[in-house]
């Protein structure tokens, strides 16, 4: 699909100082409202196309809420297409249902060949259904992409959540959108995407009258543009509407897996990204919520520190994990990467989320963001985890552009900010320890972990399963 120059969009982000053929101009999506907000207005703005293509997309508020604002895209003449990948369960006859609109077009990567009993389905074909689609992009009109961690679901968006993922994507601008525009049609063109109408031939139409009564029904005006959830209050909001909006240039480049990886074609993220760490010359900083660098990646990243780099890791604790499979292998080797000089800090479950609709009291923090700050210009945003399955089974993307202005400040409110949110892991007397430096504590097990997490995490521990987490 081509590069739309007379969309609503393209006219708010032109500009004529850089050349868009080789830079990227990006606006940090730090915050889940305003991750929300954002992918609200690319659909709102859209005049031609809208690609979307997600790992998870929730039957929840904000999920219906985008859906809602996509069919009423399509009804002004958008073309819509949304894949998604078929781990998760979803109502088929539904799926179909949005399928049957003219302008929309549903496809499902990689499906389940049993849509009621998934389970055995899996077992049946456990080697092919084993490898998901984890790439998470959404473009309007070729011409600006959401490219980052978060799938579509309230504990992306920050609403109504029990749980709170920290999580961070960027609004692109620039050549990078071409290159995920060009992702986006070699995964939907593959052999592995498959029409719903091939899957649910249903005969039933979704109509404008059901839409505009389940929109009533849902309140969806009443529940994001006043009280509590008000979008319109949001500073980004007055940002887009006042053309004011912060935007970032550096040159870019999106790296990604072909759709071929599921079948074992290995993956070609994993070989641009070990091109552009040999060049590391200073300093690493991982942020990775599913962190499981398996012994290769442990001796990598100490070598790095020995021979004078600095490596930083930030992570999940045990209590702020959400898959405490992952922490049971990742614990094996915090030892080892703290005593070879790797800075190893774990988020506090009861971190503050920058998050102006933070359900204070009722929520728990969770690292969810994937990205690496590389020595003093590098940014890498995407949906890669650094463990086996991100790297050897799951199909990820990610953008990489040059920055300086932005990694500096990056690193700069990290520094200000991690004391606070993490706890910071020492060996001491053969021991490890967690230090909550805001607190002047120290911790000589699990922090704020059940016995019950505890218990789970070192089982999991035991169980041969590292090259699947």
């Amino acid at each position: 699909m081509g590069y739309q120059e007379d969309s609503p969009l393209a006219q708010y982000f032109e500009q004529s100082q850089y050349d868009t053929s080789i830079y990227t101009g990006f606006h940090p999506l730090d915050t889940g409202h305003d991750a929300l907000l954002a992918r609200i207005t690319l659909i709102e703005s859209a005049k031609y196309t809208l690609d979307l293509q997600y790992y998870i997309y929730r039957d929840d508020e904000t999920g219906h809420l985008l859906t809602w604002r996509l069919y009423e895209a399509a009804e002004r003449g958008v073309k819509v297409r949304v894949l998604l990948d078929d781990m998760q369960e979803r109502n088929d006859d539904d799926l179909a249902r949005l399928n049957s609109h003219p302008n929309i077009q549903v496809r499902l990567f990689n499906p389940n060949n049993y849509r009621k009993a998934r389970n055995l389905g899996f077992l049946a074909e456990f080697s092919r259904l084993n490898s998901r689609m984890h790439n998470k992009s959404l473009t309007a009109d070729s011409v600006v992409s959401i490219v980052g961690g978060r799938n579509i679901g309230n504990e992306y968006f920050s609403y109504q959540s029990v749980v709170e993922f920290g999580d961070f994507d960027l609004l692109l601008y620039g050549n990078t959108v071409e290159q995920t525009a060009d992702q986006y049609d070699e995964y939907w063109n593959s052999e592995f995407a498959v029409p719903v109408e091939w899957i649910n031939p249903t005969n039933k139409e979704l109509t404008s009258e059901e839409v505009k009564q389940f929109a009533l029904d849902q309140d969806f005006k009443g529940q994001f543009t006043s009280g509590h959830y008000d979008m319109t209050s949001l500073k980004f909001y007055s940002d887009m509407r006042q053309h004011k909006l912060q935007i970032y240039w550096g040159k870019g480049k999106l790296l990604y897996d072909k759709p071929t990886k599921i079948i074992g074609e290995g993956s070609q993220l994993i070989d641009d990204l070990q091109i552009v760490l040999q060049d590391v010359t200073s300093e690493i900083i991982i942020i990775s919520p599913y962190f499981v660098p398996t012994q290769i990646g442990t001796d990598m990243l100490v070598s790095a520190v020995q021979s004078g780099k600095k490596v930083t890791i930030v992570t999940n604790s045990l209590a702020s994990n959400d898959v405490y499979a992952v922490h049971g292998w990742y614990a094996k080797y915090r030892e080892e990467l703290v005593e070879g000089g790797v800075d190893l800090w774990e988020i506090k479950a009861s971190a503050e989320i920058k998050n102006k609709w933070s359900m204070t009291g009722k929520s728990h923090s969770s690292l969810h963001a994937k990205v690496m700050l590389i020595d003093d210009d590098t940014l890498f945003v995407g949906s890669m985890n650094w463990d086996p399955r991100s790297a050897q089974i799951n199909t990820e993307m990610a953008v990489l552009i040059l920055q300086e202005e932005f990694v500096s400040e990056s690193k700069a409110e990290m520094e200000g900010h991690i004391r606070n949110m993490a706890y910071k892991l020492e060996v001491e007397d053969g021991d490890l320890v967690w230090q909550d430096l805001a607190e002047q504590t120290t911790y000589t097990s699990e922090p704020d972990a059940s016995i019950w997490r505890r218990m789970g995490a070192w089982v999991a521990g035991v169980l041969p399963i590292e090259e699947q987490l």
